[in-house]
């Protein structure tokens, strides 16, 4: 639904599971897409922005967490720093996961995201495989995530973090489209570095949320 996105045709489960495999389980439809890209992000105060041409979207909370630098040394493969970013972030902003109305994830792999949303609070541990069938997470799901195609579709130019802040804002100021989401006011942009080493979880939010 995205125009700019680098692969728009429909894509099914048999399409995915018959790719070429790459690392297993991941066929080179689980893992991101190589492109060029580029995006820029205005940080100012308040004040500021509100004088603007564009509606300011607010940084409600933010929180960090590095746990590992390589993979072997991960503490535990099925949790990532999500969980501690993510909590930092919702007590900033006084907010929780069911509050939020758009989520953006870094999906570099498909099991990224699944990840993500089980460590966000989205679902509980072990439970995001089925959380995420049936299109919930779909366009017209309840819960909206990746709006913009993410990594596996719209672009990956090596460094994807950027890109969800810029779709986040986009939803809340209502600028997107065919794959607008109605009536959004919060929205979680949550960037991955390194190998699962690094998670930065960022709150954004409309006038109406401060």
């Amino acid at each position: 639904m995205n125009p700019a996105a680098w692969e728009k045709k429909p894509l099914t489960v048999d399409e995915v599971l018959n790719a070429r495999m790459v690392s297993y389980p991941f066929t080179v439809r689980d893992i991101c897409l190589v492109t060029d890209g580029g995006g820029a992000i205005i940080l100012t105060n308040p004040e500021r922005a509100r004088s603007l041409k564009k509606s300011p979207v607010y940084v409600l909370g933010c929180g960090q967490a590095i746990t590992h630098a390589n993979i072997s040394s991960m503490p535990d493969l099925t949790v990532t720093g999500a969980l501690s970013s993510g909590k930092e972030a919702y007590a900033m902003a006084g907010l929780s996961a069911k509050d939020i109305d758009v989520v953006e994830l870094y999906d570099a792999f498909t099991i990224n995201t699944v990840l993500f949303l089980e460590d966000l609070g989205f679902c509980a541990k072990g439970e995001g495989g089925s959380f995420v069938s049936g299109g919930r997470i779909a366009p017209g799901g309840s819960l909206p995530v990746n709006t913009n195609g993410g990594g596996l579709s719209y672009c990956h130019p090596g460094m994807y973090g950027l890109f969800l802040l810029i779709e986040a804002v986009r939803q809340l100021r209502g600028e997107c489209g065919e794959r607008q989401v109605k009536d959004a006011e919060t929205a979680i942009a949550h960037g991955n570095g390194g190998v699962l080493s690094s998670q930065s979880t960022i709150i954004l939010g409309t006038s109406a949320t401060v």
